[in-house]
């Protein structure tokens, strides 16, 4: 039976000692004998417990009243779609990530058509004390940037990148005063110091990239480059 529902024959003997289930026993030789009710107990058993409900509640639910029944179904109901809502994010973030992966591929190929527009409606220099700002990296590192400013692009500032902004209103900064943005590629940038990174070598091989003033960079992934850690960035000219 612990074969068939892909179960350890222990996990049935403790849902048996917590009275999940009641099983008859043998009269010879004392082992516990299933019949058609033991089975259809195991089936709730085993489908709740994917659930994660707990020992307690689960009891509850299968010894209970329909009232008792019907909220504990409820509940798990509210918990399976908060599951959903979570996973989907992660799906969105995961599709994302492989599509911008492919991508810094195609850059790093010498793909010259790629005009990735910058994702963000404004940002603002990191701040590991907000709150907000630590939990835009956790929901998604993509949001962190990197600004290349100064006159060989050598002044390099953490930002935050920025999506939503409340009545649709974007603070004149550096952004939004910008009456270009130019998509310029993919840039290599050491784990641990920034300016390690072969921005200046790309602009090289970019058409008046002299008249843009600052340089944005949006984190993609990590890797190893020659046994170094880097990362790996698109990056925009503003």
């Amino acid at each position: 039976m612990a074969n068939l529902f892909n179960i350890e024959p222990s996990t049935i003997r403790f849902w048996e000692k917590k009275q999940l289930i009641s099983l008859s026993r043998d009269e010879e030789n004392n082992y516990r004998y299933f019949d058609a009710h033991s089975i259809l107990q195991l089936v709730d058993i085993t489908f709740f417990r994917n659930l994660e409900i707990p020992i307690t509640d689960l009891t509850l639910h299968l010894n209970g009243d329909l009232d008792q029944r019907n909220q504990i179904l409820n509940n798990t109901l509210i918990t399976v779609d908060n599951w959903i809502k979570q996973l989907n994010a992660v799906s969105k973030v995961l599709n994302t990530r492989i599509k911008d992966i492919a991508h810094i591929n195609h850059c790093l190929n010498g793909e010259k058509n790629l005009n990735l527009e910058f994702p963000f409606s404004k940002f603002e220099p990191l701040d590991l004390y907000k709150k907000e700002h630590i939990s835009s990296l956790l929901n998604n590192p993509t949001n962190f940037l990197l600004l290349f400013t100064g006159d060989h692009f050598d002044t390099i500032t953490e930002e935050i990148g920025i999506i939503d902004i409340p009545n649709n209103t974007i603070p004149k900064d550096l952004l939004a005063e910008s009456s270009e943005i130019f998509f310029g590629g993919a840039l290599t940038v050491d784990r641990y110091d920034y300016s390690e990174n072969n921005l200046n070598q790309l602009l090289d091989d970019i058409q008046d990239s002299a008249d843009y003033s600052s340089v944005v960079a949006q984190y993609i992934v990590g890797g190893l480059e020659n046994n170094r850690p880097i990362d790996y960035y698109f990056f925009w000219l503003l």
